[in-house]
């Protein structure tokens, strides 16, 4: 599971340590499977930045992140916003904006968050060539951290009827779920996580997650609850095959 996160670069390049919406931005202490989608030429992009050149510990910071810079393209130019969050930006961050954009709007398959904006808009559209993409505006003048909203799309551990040994209830056999401790649920939840990061699609309330459980030797299925909530259950390498087999070719299993 990716996140595309395109940062609004001038905003950044006005904050210092210290200000509440650069450390709102929080782009130096991401959650993995995050990418970081920044204009072309980054270390020269960076330095035309005063605010960010004259801290050296922070420029220092920025250009160690793992970052994917954007090549510009004429379509760029040519997408629509709805509602345009960039209406009151100069012509230049419009620009710089628009082709990153347009950047996490080829990308399939994950969620699009642009952040840097100071607009209440929680969500909003980017279309071209008739297609059209849903993207979540984050508002770094909000109390909440740019961080903290990407972890709120990870799952929950809510193990339900599966525990560590094979049952039966009634009539049904229930199978176990060997990771998961009762008294100690941390390692389930670290395999639910893992599921969650190598999923290779977008996830909804409906999405089964997978992953391979090397402490018990087996595969593991997360099924999905309410409120972003998931149980968990062995299941078998057949099984596997025929629901996951990208989990086999990734353990090479």
């Amino acid at each position: 599971m990716n996140i595309a996160v395109a940062p609004h670069m001038p905003i950044i390049a006005n904050g210092v340590n210290g200000n509440n919406e650069f450390d709102n931005l929080s782009l130096l202490d991401l959650p993995r499977g995050v990418t970081l989608y920044v204009p072309e030429k980054w270390i020269e992009f960076l330095s035309e930045c005063p605010e960010i050149t004259q801290n050296y510990e922070l420029f220092s910071q920025l250009l160690e992140l793992s970052v994917q810079e954007i090549t510009p393209v004429k379509k760029a130019n040519y997408i629509k916003l709805n509602p345009d969050i960039l209406a009151n930006c100069t012509a230049s961050d419009r620009d710089i904006a628009k082709q990153q954009l347009y950047a996490i709007f080829l990308i399939r398959d994950t969620k699009r968050i642009y952040a840097g904006i100071s607009n209440t808009v929680k969500e909003f559209t980017v279309s071209s060539d008739k297609e059209y993409v849903k993207i979540i505006n984050f508002n770094p003048s909000t109390n909440l951290p740019l961080k903290e909203l990407i972890e709120s799309y990870a799952p929950k551990l809510n193990q339900l009827k599966h525990s560590q040994e094979r049952r039966t209830d009634g009539d049904k056999e229930v199978s176990p779920f060997s990771a998961y401790d009762k008294y100690n649920e941390d390692y389930a939840r670290l395999l639910l996580r893992r599921a969650y990061e190598e999923y290779p699609g977008e996830i909804d309330d409906k999405t089964y997650l997978y992953t391979y459980d090397s402490k018990f030797k087996t595969f593991v299925e997360f099924r999905p609850d309410r409120n972003n909530e998931y149980h968990g259950m062995d299941i078998s390498k057949d099984d596997a095959r025929t629901k996951c087999p990208q989990i086999l070719k990734l353990y090479h299993k």
